[in-house]
């Protein structure tokens, strides 16, 4: 769900055309726990079901999303290159209430970012914390847009991106990575064939 990046464009004239290469798509679904009701956009609500084609894929493929109705606990739900069979495991994070999605600009920072987190840490300090502001106001006021202030700089599930790093650092030779050698690897349990935008499985 981005507005500047197609994603559409990425999955059907990059991912399409690799070949069989130990290649992966995260995908992370909207905030389906958010209660906007009518303010966001339907064609959202489908989002995953018309990207992607059946599986076997070429690639692997990985959806965040939220783990059931009315909870923001999310679920990362994998389909292996070339298998049809869906696996699951509970992440244990959770999207905030007030977030109803991710932006192409949040992916690398943690919540705890100086300038760009929600929860902004006491290490650095840039005299302002953009990601922590809830802007309410006169907006001729203010020297930037609103747009820039409402969008999501900051990433709940960054833990989940270095665990995924370091997964793959640990594929290096011995003695390449300390941190990978501590790293969990995934536990996965089939749960179904096909995740739905909704996150139930078909």
């Amino acid at each position: 769900m981005d507005f500047t990046v197609s994603t559409r464009a990425i999955v059907t004239a990059l991912y399409a055309n690799l070949p069989a290469n130990g290649s992966e798509l995260v995908l992370f679904d909207l905030n389906r726990s958010a209660k906007l009701g009518p303010m966001l956009r339907p064609t959202f609500e489908t989002a995953f079901d018309r990207l992607l084609s059946e599986p076997p894929r070429r690639f692997r493929t990985t959806f965040v999303t939220n783990a059931g109705p009315g909870t923001g606990e999310v679920v990362a739900r994998m389909v292996e290159a070339g298998a049809t069979t869906e696996q699951s495991r509970m992440l244990g994070l959770a999207y905030p209430a007030e977030v109803y999605s991710l932006s192409h600009v949040a992916i690398p920072f943690p919540m705890t970012d100086s300038l760009y987190g929600m929860h902004p840490g006491p290490e650095e300090h840039f005299g302002v914390h953009l990601g922590a502001i809830a802007a309410r106001g006169e907006v001729g006021a203010l020297i930037v847009t609103l747009d820039s202030l409402i969008r999501m700089s900051s990433n709940p599930f960054f833990p989940y991106l270095l665990e995924r790093i370091e997964e793959g650092i640990g594929g290096l030779p011995a003695g390449a990575s300390k941190a990978a050698a501590s790293s969990t690897p995934l536990r996965k349990s089939p749960v179904g064939n096909k995740p739905t935008a909704a996150g139930t499985t078909k």
